[in-house]
């Protein structure tokens, strides 16, 4: 059967006419509303994914770490390891010399680095690129994202293996003995780290505290303001859903605001270096005093 079109004169198709403009617009505002509504939902769904990998990272590095632990007579890794008891310039297995505690968290996980550079005769024995995913945070991307100095993650230096030279010649805190941890499920280990500037960067492999670890002799946080950032400290970086990612002694990791780690926010919302609690930091479960 066909209808009779009345702008032709002929007849067609029964049921060949199209959509309104009204009918298209009510379509486009229903789709539009659509895409608003999940849009934040696949926001969050792949920061909940990302921050997935980075706890599943933090989990593979601390077990590393312990394993570590097990190898070396129960003493933590150096955050850096410069020079021998000697004077010597000290240069791992890998020949990397000063390597940082990255290199040493490489059992089961392998080295931060690609090595093989090391091996040639005239290998590039500055280069600071991870290849390592492990070491590599998804939520992190830009300039220092595979930078070792200036990565994802840091270390818990200040009161598990400070190995910087003091003027004595000693090292700060290092070595530290597993043994001196009293509270290994509430001892932070590695975790998220913002670097001493806060677009990332500047030595953040060393995660500092709230407060400086005074009573373990450390008179200073890790990057040194000045010409290494406007901000001399390297506090956990909430980049996870406003959490950041934290592998504790006992290789449990949890992802927490950094509030409940101890830092202390200023009006502005920024974490002010040097207040707090220590309390997840010590090893004790008690604040510096």
């Amino acid at each position: 059967m066909t209808a009779w079109n009345k702008a032709s004169g002929q007849r067609g198709p029964r049921g060949t006419a199209g959509f309104t403009l009204v009918e298209l617009l009510v379509v486009t505002a229903i789709l539009s509303l659509l895409v608003s509504i999940l849009l934040p939902s696949l926001a969050r769904a792949k920061a909940l994914a990302r921050s997935a990998v980075c706890q599943m990272n933090l989990r593979r590095l601390a077990g590393a770490g312990l394993a570590y632990l097990g190898d070396n007579r129960e003493v933590f890794p150096p955050v850096r390891m410069s020079f021998n008891e000697d004077g010597t310039v000290y240069v791992n297995r890998y020949g990397r010399s000063k390597p940082r505690w990255q290199w040493f968290f490489d059992e089961g996980v392998g080295p931060a680095i690609d090595p093989t550079p090391y091996a040639l005769p005239f290998g590039d024995a500055q280069t600071t690129v991870m290849t390592n995913e492990r070491f590599l945070c998804p939520s992190l991307d830009g300039p220092f994202a595979r930078d070792i100095r200036n990565g994802a993650y840091g270390y818990n230096y200040q009161y598990l293996g400070d190995s910087r030279d003091v003027v004595s010649g000693r090292y700060t805190n290092f070595p530290v003995r597993e043994s001196r941890v009293e509270t290994p499920a509430r001892t932070v280990f590695l975790g998220d780290s913002r670097g001493g500037d806060p677009s990332h960067g500047m030595h953040s492999y060393t995660l500092d505290p709230p407060k400086l670890a005074t009573s373990a002799g450390v008179s200073k946080f890790g990057p040194t303001a000045g010409k290494d950032g406007p901000i001399g400290h390297s506090p956990v970086e909430a980049r996870h859903l406003d959490n950041g990612g934290v592998a504790f002694v006992d290789g449990h990791v949890e992802a927490q605001p950094v509030e409940r780690l101890g830092y202390q926010l200023g009006s502005d919302g920024v974490i002010l270096p040097g207040a707090g609690s220590n309390r997840l930091w010590t090893g004790t479960d008690t604040d510096e005093p």
